[in-house]
């Protein structure tokens, strides 16, 4: 009867052990969906409102978290400038970019972020992108 005492105890000091384990785990927050695919239909610029919807979803839930815009905008911003570059100059490597780019945007996209662009940056800087 002892023994089974003793058993039933270890068992139970596993189990908490087990939750407190788990409960340490650090689970990262869900992405939000992403923006719907376009169409050529009726509908093209109602889904144009959606994927500017979203991207205001994401920058304002970025926008006094330099973690959340570290991983929710500025890998998405890197893709899209990346995609510009190579369509308007071709493959060009780290040096060119930061060339063409200027500084401050190459800093933004390449650079772990440590405070959030303010809205006037950002727009100046969503400018130059859009100037590429």
């Amino acid at each position: 009867m002892t023994a089974l005492l003793w058993h039933l105890g270890v068992l139970a000091a596993a189990a908490v052990l087990a939750a407190v384990i788990v409960r340490r785990i650090p689970v990262p927050p869900p992405e939000p969906p992403a923006p719907p695919p376009a169409s050529d239909g009726p509908e093209t610029s109602d889904r144009a409102f959606a994927t500017a919807r979203w991207w205001e979803h994401r920058l304002a839930s970025a926008r006094d978290d330099p973690q959340r815009f570290r991983t929710r905008v500025q890998p998405r911003l890197a893709e899209i400038t990346a995609e510009r570059l190579r369509r308007r100059h071709g493959p060009a490597g780290p040096g060119r970019a930061e060339e063409i780019l200027g500084p401050d945007l190459y800093e933004l996209l390449t650079a772990p972020v440590t405070a959030v662009p303010t809205r006037a940056e950002l727009a100046r800087l969503l400018t130059r992108i859009e100037e590429i």
